[in-house]
Parts: C-alpha cells; sequence; structure tokens
C-alpha cells in the first residue's frame, strides 16, 4: 500500500491563519467605521476609538503589538533551545521584536515625526533598520544560525511597510482632503504592518518547528 499523504495545513500554520483572519476582521472594522463617519453617519465615539486604525490602545493597533509579543516569545523560545552563538542571535531577534512591540503600542514613529520632523525621522529609520539588518543577516550566517535568512527578509518586509506605507499615507494626506482616501489610506499602512508582522510570525515559527 502506498504511504499515506498529510492532508490539510500543520496546526501551527491553523492558528497563524485564524489570527490573520481575526486581524483582517478588526482592520476592515475600522475602515468600515471611518468610511461611514465620513459620508455622516459616525458610529458611537467609543466604539470608533476601539476600531480606530491608528489610535493609542485600539484593537487594530494592540493586534499588531501582540503579533510581536508572540514573535519575542517564540525567538525567546528558540534561543533557548540553541546552542552556542544561535541562543545569542535569536535573543537579539526576541529583544527586537519586544521594542517592535513597545514602539507599536505607544507610536514611537508618529511621536519622533512630530518632535524632529517627518524626513529626519525617516532618514534616522532608514539609517537604523539597514544596520540592524545587515548585523543579523552577516551574524546569522557567520554563526549558520537555520532560519536566519528568512527571518531577516521577514523583518526587511516590515520594515519596508512601517517606512514606505507611512510616506503613502503623508502623501495622500497632502495632496487629498478627503476623509474616506485618508482613511484607505491609513488602512493600507496599518494593515501592510500588520501582514508583515504576521508573516514574521510565521516565519519565525517555521524555523521553532524545524529546530526541535
Amino acid at each position: 500500500m502506498a504511504p499515506a499523504v498529510p492532508t490539510g495545513l500543520p496546526r501551527r500554520a491553523r492558528w497563524v491563519l485564524v489570527l490573520a483572519a481575526v486581524g483582517g476582521l478588526l482592520f476592515t472594522t475600522g475602515l468600515l467605521l471611518e468610511v461611514r463617519c465620513a459620508v455622516g453617519r459616525c458610529a458611537a465615539p467609543g466604539v470608533r476609538r476601539l476600531f480606530d486604525l491608528d489610535a493609542l490602545g485600539s484593537l487594530p493597533r494592540l493586534f499588531t503589538t501582540g503579533v510581536f509579543v508572540l514573535v519575542a516569545g517564540l525567538a525567546g523560545l528558540a534561543s533557548w533551545r540553541a546552542v552556542r552563538r544561535a541562543g545569542w542571535w535569536w535573543a537579539l531577534i526576541a529583544a527586537g521584536a519586544v521594542v517592535l512591540a513597545g514602539a507599536k503600542a505607544v507610536s514611537v514613529h508618529s511621536s519622533a515625526e512630530q518632535d524632529g520632523g517627518r524626513l529626519l525621522t525617516l532618514s534616522g529609520g532608514v539609517a537604523l533598520t539597514i544596520a540592524g539588518l545587515v548585523l543579523l543577516l552577516w551574524t546569522g550566517l557567520r554563526w549558520s544560525v537555520p532560519g536566519a535568512v528568512p527571518v531577516t527578509g521577514a523583518l526587511t518586509a516590515y520594515a519596508v511597510a512601517a517606512l514606505g506605507l507611512d510616506q503613502l499615507t503623508g502623501a495622500v494626506g497632502s495632496v487629498s482632503a478627503s476623509p474616506v482616501a485618508l482613511a484607505f489610506a491609513v488602512y493600507l499602512e496599518e494593515g501592510g504592518e500588520a501582514v508583515t508582522a504576521l508573516v514574521l510570525l510565521a516565519v519565525v515559527l517555521q524555523a521553532v518547528s524545524r529546530g526541535r
């Protein structure tokens, strides 16, 4: 008899898909509430704030923050399991995920733009991001860390979404006074960050699972 062929998704992939579905529901609800308010039919202030795509403490922002907390936990587990220098590399990933979670929770990027300006914040963010990613990739390859390349690639995707889509939102706000257009721009920005954060979670989860 031919060996049985496994069907369906692995359990770890299923709960990542469940998270993605929850995130999609939260972000789309936030968008619909903003568009509805733009045409003069606003929901209750408490409901709008709860699903606001960019507000501190809102469910969409907390969702992305929570994804990074999960990444930090998985990377910490990988650090504990790994041997020698690979453990240090995963510890760096865990620390970076904690920083990203905190930055997302309190909107460090927006605060920096208000204090130092959009251009200075972008330049500093790009410089720090490139330096950090190059360091992670170089050490991961040098220390032969399994999963170093895809994890660094996923972090790069998040950085591009966080820095690039923010510029897109700013451009839309500067050329259009339409609240609907701005709502869609913010939806793309915050949703793009959430999607790339989920990709990072999936990649880290796969690397940790293979390292068992």
